[in-house]
């Protein structure tokens, strides 16, 4: 019942290690996901800093373009005021020269005019030729007056036309040059309207991500956290430790005779062989069974009288109540046989060396043999001899005959067996060493 309590107790120490172990890994995870979402927040976050800087960008990329088409509108509207003013100045020039035009045409058909006269009066009179000089002479002079006036004026409306084809063209050049600026400034201004309307989309976008996952993670360490007293106290100690005993051991005397009892037994049989001498026969034996019936039934008699004195004084001294006494007596005979049979056989054909390597095998059952604590508790060595050595068996016997009322049949059948091979084993050393024990008796 100790044992099972200390086995009990070292479980529940396991479970709960395991349990809260897991426990904390949980938690870890859960942790390690909401960092990895407020990570992808913090990512959001830049994506969306990224957005505010292009929008930033954006937006004195737009002011400049905007500056740039004012600037292109000044210019434009100072062409169109500089081509507004040669058009101005050019007018009065069309309005001379068109003037001149008409004054030139008049002069000519005035011209026209008397040089018909002049022919006609060349025809009629032509005594009068000095006259006709003086006329020809006269619309010479009045001819050369006129052109060169006519020429200054050309000359002067050349001029006034020359500069106002000038600022003309000046204001044109400035037109074409504003023009290009709009379009310039147009096209800066399309792609900031782009880079604007990008920035505005990574902006939302990261807004959502951040708005989610720090709502994910919010609520995953609300509910991480979110830990009543109750669950605390099944966090530090989950499981509750239900004890029932399938069988009832009165004391510990009851509970350590199974394996005291297979060491007395086992350490009689031990000091019956160091004592009486089971080699040596009576009388010349016939045959190695003449030879094995010589000594194995005393063998058989003394330890099965010493198995009843121990049985018997264990009810009288020691109160010892077997849950089934006879099957408990029965086997100790059957155990203090088993015992008997192999240690007999080693001190036969090893001698005195035999019941040392005996006493060396006995010291081995003593760790391996479960008989004060349960084997799981030693290590892998005796965990492995466990189920072979014969006292492993006996105390199991002993353990079920006492307190635990189960059937020993498997016990009862491994220990009869070992006892026909090691006598068997014995009758096959007898005839082996018959021929050179006639010989000496000889």
């Amino acid at each position: 019942m100790k044992m099972n309590t200390t086995t009990a107790a070292k479980v529940q120490t396991a479970v709960e290690k395991q349990l809260t172990t897991s426990y904390l890994k949980t938690m870890g995870r859960n942790l390690q996901q909401s960092g990895h979402q407020l990570t992808n927040a913090s990512h959001a976050l830049t994506q969306t800093t990224t957005g505010l800087r292009a929008i930033t960008t954006g937006n004195q990329a737009e002011t400049t373009d905007l500056q740039q088409t004012t600037a292109g509108t000044v210019k434009l509207a100072h062409g169109l005021s500089q081509l507004k003013q040669g058009l101005a100045t050019a007018q009065p020039g069309f309005a001379q020269l068109t003037a001149t035009d008409n004054a030139l045409q008049a002069i000519m058909t005035t011209q026209t005019q008397a040089l018909q006269q002049l022919k006609q009066a060349l025809a009629t009179a032509q005594p009068n030729l000095r006259v006709i000089r003086q006329q020809i002479d006269q619309l010479q002079a009045a001819n050369r007056l006129k052109s060169a006036k006519l020429v200054a004026m050309n000359r002067q409306l050349t001029q006034q036309l020359a500069q106002g084809n000038q600022q003309a063209q000046t204001a044109l050049t400035a037109t074409q040059l504003g023009l290009t600026h709009l379009q310039t400034a147009d096209t800066q201004l399309t792609t900031g309207s782009t880079r604007l309307t990008s920035g505005t989309q990574q902006v939302t976008t990261g807004n959502q991500k951040i708005t989610t996952a720090l709502k994910t993670g919010g609520q995953q360490l609300t509910t991480t956290g979110r830990r009543t007293t109750r669950q605390a106290d099944l966090t530090v100690n989950p499981i509750k430790l239900s004890h029932y005993d399938a069988t009832h051991v009165q004391n510990n005397g009851t509970g350590m005779a199974p394996y005291l009892m297979s060491v007395a037994l086992f350490v009689g049989c031990i000091t019956f062989n160091i004592i009486y001498d089971m080699f040596t026969p009576h009388r010349r034996p016939k045959s190695a069974g003449d030879w094995w019936a010589q000594k194995i039934p005393f063998l058989f008699e003394f330890t099965g009288l010493a198995a009843t004195v121990m049985f018997v004084l264990l009810g009288l001294i020691n109160h010892l109540n077997p849950l089934e006494a006879i099957r408990t007596y029965a086997f100790c005979l059957l155990t203090v046989w088993t015992f008997a049979s192999i240690v007999t056989y080693f001190n036969l054909i090893l001698g005195k060396t035999g019941a040392w390597l005996m006493l060396i095998f006995m010291i081995i059952q003593l760790g391996g043999s479960a008989g004060t604590y349960p084997i799981q508790l030693s290590n892998s060595f005796f965990q492995t001899l466990h189920p072979y050595l014969p006292m492993s068996i006996s105390i199991d016997a002993f353990r079920s005959t006492l307190s635990i009322g189960n059937s020993i049949w498997p016990e009862i059948t491994i220990f009869v067996g070992l006892i026909i091979v090691f006598n068997l084993l014995m009758l096959l050393t007898f005839h082996v060493n018959l021929p050179k024990l006639n010989q000496r008796l000889s």
